[in-house]
């Protein structure tokens, strides 16, 4: 890894097989623990009982080891003598090297000892977009390729320029070895920037682009650019820009690849749900990838009373969707909804993407989708109030008929949801009150609320109603005489509207 990367402060006397790296999380089955080098980023707030626990659960489970931070000084000394009590390997990480690059870098060294990266369903989905995108720019196939160049993904689209050596590369899932690949693949990685070569031994011009996190190399993305025999001509701006926003994105998508397995995204939806519900552990933040200064907002999906399977459909067809458009993001269930959380500073952009997502869910499961944001900010340790306000704005999106909501579009109705809650007990219901909303008084109540709202104006009444206007003006003398309702009293009459409104969000 490099001098001064990791120092060992206790090496432990039984031999671990090092299978890879994962945060630690008390939701961690044994088997995901199993030859996992555990990554501890807060031992100094766990106390001396805690760590012991952790460490004869993690010697249990025959974890690889637990790598820490500033373990060597006096902050340390618990974990130390917990790891040397269970005789758990402990490494030392140096500031220097971030957790996430660390954990890319384990899981290369580990990559070029296996046979390539296998990637999870959203991450291939991912990378598939991707190629193609890049593909529709350049008109010529794109390949995606991970360190040991082997093919992740490729282009589809019709029409796009291709040669022999790619066929041949997406129908084996691997780059065909040669000398003229070697020069080239060598060149690639050692430039900072695109590298491009013309047509030669029969092959079509390419641009390529090294796949980094930080100074290790990942991969590599190749696009054929039927337009590239000319060296001295530049790429477009748009051509350059498409293919380094790729390269961006797939190099996170295959960190993630080798960072997260099933269970991975299964802990990672249970620290999401810790935090909505306002019980979070100390490293949820960090097992989410949240910065602390990275603004993210929540979404909540009310897609009605629908069957489990159907919710689990829209959780899976969202996820895969927003991982693309807000890389980062994280989607679960909670309480018949799908919600997520999105690392983004703006609203405009996840509205755009909802307006193309929500007719796809419509019609995979045969119901409407309607969702709501909660405003964007940066995180804090619980995102409780995150939460119900994305719920409760897509529970007005519904009732309100609207595909996308955010907070300011229904903050009229957000006001009176919480008037609800507020004034649940019918003790405090006028008597006239009490009355309408009894059984028979539908039509007086109707008639009485539409008064109210359209401030006393017959003619529109009547058309609301679909009714005469002596119609309407009979029932109102028939209503104000019979339930004694006194019209010109500001205070009682906005009681008795909120009280009969409210009903109806009931």
């Amino acid at each position: 890894m490099g001098h001064g990367v990791l120092t060992v402060l206790h090496a432990s006397r039984r031999s671990a097989a090092l299978l890879g790296v994962a945060y630690y999380d008390t939701d961690l089955g044994d088997q995901q623990l199993a030859g996992q080098l555990i990554m501890l980023t807060a031992h100094a707030e766990l106390g001396a009982e805690r760590l012991d626990a952790l460490c004869a659960r993690l010697r249990e489970a025959r974890a690889s080891g637990i790598v820490a931070r500033a373990a060597g000084g006096p902050e340390g000394a618990a974990l130390v003598a917990a790891c040397a009590q269970h005789d758990i390997h402990l490494l030392d990480l140096t500031p220097t090297v971030g957790w996430r690059e660390f954990d890319a870098l384990v899981s290369r060294l580990l990559g070029e000892h296996g046979a390539g990266l296998q990637l999870g369903t959203n991450s291939g989905d991912r990378l598939f977009s991707l190629a193609n995108s890049v593909a529709q720019a350049f008109g010529g196939s794109v390949a995606i390729e991970d360190h040991r160049r082997n093919i992740l993904a490729y282009s589809a689209l019709p029409g796009q320029a291709i040669d022999a050596l790619r066929a041949n590369g997406i129908l084996t899932r691997r780059t065909p070895d040669g000398p003229l690949n070697e020069i080239r693949y060598r060149q690639v990685f050692a430039a900072d920037g695109i590298s491009r070569f013309p047509t030669e031994n029969g092959f079509a011009p390419r641009a390529a682009l090294p796949l980094r996190a930080g100074n290790i190399p990942l991969g590599s993305i190749w696009v054929i650019d039927p337009a590239g025999d000319e060296l001295s001509t530049p790429l477009s701006p748009e051509k350059e820009e498409v293919l380094r926003s790729a390269a961006e994105l797939a190099s996170g998508y295959i960190v993630d690849a080798w960072r997260f397995d099933h269970g991975d995204e299964r802990s990672k939806e249970t620290a999401l749900r810790r935090l909505f519900a306002g019980t979070p552990h100390e490293n949820d933040s960090t097992v989410l990838g949240i910065r602390p200064d990275q603004n993210c907002l929540v979404l909540a999906i009310d897609s009605g009373a629908i069957l489990e399977g159907d919710l689990s459909e829209i959780r899976t067809a969202a996820s895969r969707h927003l991982s693309v458009y807000f890389p980062g993001s994280i989607c679960s269930v909670m309480e018949g909804k799908v919600v997520a959380l999105l690392p983004t500073s703006s609203t405009g952009p996840v509205v755009r993407s909802l307006e193309r997502l929500l007719p796809e869910l419509e019609r995979l499961v045969g119901a409407a989708c309607h969702c709501g944001l909660s405003y964007p900010r940066r995180p804090s340790t619980s995102l409780t109030e995150d939460y119900e306000r994305a719920v409760r704005v897509a529970e007005c999106a519904r009732s309100m008929r609207l595909t996308v909501a955010t907070p300011d579009e229904v903050q009229p109705q957000l006001v009176l949801r919480q008037c609800a809650d507020a004034l649940r007990s019918t003790d405090l219901r006028l008597p006239e009150t009490e009355i309408l909303l009894g059984s028979g008084e539908a039509e007086t109540r109707a008639t009485l609320l539409a008064w109210l709202e359209e401030r006393g104006s017959a003619p529109r009444v009547a058309e609301r109603l679909n009714v005469h206007e002596q119609t309407v003006r009979y029932r109102m003398r028939q209503a104000t005489a019979r339930l004694g309702i006194d019209l010109e009293d500001p205070d009682r009459t906005l009681t008795l509207w909120l009280q009969l409104r409210l009903a109806e969000l009931d």
